[in-house]
């Protein structure tokens, strides 16, 4: 029997409330991943990617912000009811987040050191000369040239791999259960690109460190994740092992993704229109307006996330599969 999953997010739904409007940028979101595991989030800009690991992370500002439903389990404990003094003791420890853009993550007056010593010495009573060796460590496992000098040097002072490196390391050193990596390799070129991801995932073998890995690159995803879960306007409309997911598409829009894909002397395809704002979505499924297999039913009311295929944790959220069965 397998293990309970290390998190587990039920029916969670995030919403930012203005003067004018309620933006549902998260909207009943249902995920779950096991130690060791990495679970890939992918969508177009704007689906909720992001606000969903905001809000595991419990940084969503409140207000605008409200968590208008659901659970977040980790480790059996709910986040959402957890004081804001035990998650700033979770946060960096035992859940830890690389954020998109190294380039204003890093504190620009504080050596890159400093920062990473600032991690330890908030969730560890060590003395300084201790975290500085610790830190000497993990800049040497996340493979930064030279540790003994870049220590002391400033974000500045280091090119766009190396801050990233150095955002990894941040994330890493208090060894987390969980590592949340939001388009870890943004604004760097392919090789570092490469570099980043297989240096996590060398990470996540060596400690059985539990990976989210929000991206839009769904190469990465083939080559890093082992279940991947497709959201569209804040909803999750498809969650199946890569493998699966890639072999056999099950929604409209990740058929749409896998589509679009560059292929050999090919005419790209597209999906036609765009997404709907999120403060302005469309009755029944948010995908229908620009789906070309939608039902009547499709416009009224909106499919649940059910398994579509016994056996197998494939599971996709369209109407198509309630008279279809699987082929």
């Amino acid at each position: 029997m397998r293990p309970a999953p290390l998190l587990e997010i039920e029916n969670l739904s995030t919403f930012f409330h203005t003067e004018d409007n309620i933006v549902k940028s998260v909207r009943n979101v249902d995920l779950s991943i096991h130690e060791g595991e990495t679970l890939a989030l992918v969508g177009e800009s704007g689906c909720g990617k992001s606000v969903t690991a905001l809000s595991i992370m419990r940084l969503i500002p409140t207000p605008p912000g409200r968590f208008e439903s659901g659970r977040i389990f980790f480790k059996r404990r709910d986040l959402l009811q957890t004081s804001e003094a035990e998650m700033q003791n979770i946060r960096g420890n035992e859940i830890s987040m690389i954020f998109q853009e190294p380039m204003t993550s890093l504190n620009p007056i504080f050596t890159v050191g400093d920062q990473i010593m600032e991690a330890i010495r908030l969730h560890r009573e060590e003395t300084r000369s201790h975290a500085r060796e610790l830190t000497l460590q993990v800049l040497r496992q996340v493979a930064i040239p030279s540790p003994e000098k870049r220590i002391d040097q400033y974000p500045h002072e280091l090119s766009g791999g190396m801050k990233q490196r150095v955002m990894v390391a941040i994330a890493i050193i208090c060894r987390p259960a969980l590592l949340i990596a939001d388009e870890p390799t943004t604004a760097l070129d392919v090789t570092i690109q490469a570099q980043i991801l297989d240096l996590l995932d060398q990470l996540r073998k060596e400690t059985r460190m539990a990976i989210l890995l929000i991206t839009h690159n769904l190469g990465i995803v083939a080559q890093y994740a082992d279940h991947v879960a497709v959201m569209y306007s804040g909803k999750v409309v498809e969650s199946a092992p890569t493998e699966k997911l890639f072999s056999a598409p099950a929604h409209p829009y990740t058929r749409g993704l896998l589509n679009s894909l560059p292929k050999d002397s090919a005419k790209l395809e597209t999906i036609p229109g765009s997404v709907p704002h999120p403060a302005y979505l469309p009755d029944g499924c948010a995908f229908h307006p620009r789906c070309a297999e939608k039902l009547d039913k499709c416009m009224k009311m909106t499919p649940p996330l059910e398994s579509i295929d016994r056996g197998n944790p494939h599971q996709a959220a369209c109407w198509l599969y309630e008279t279809t069965p699987p082929s």
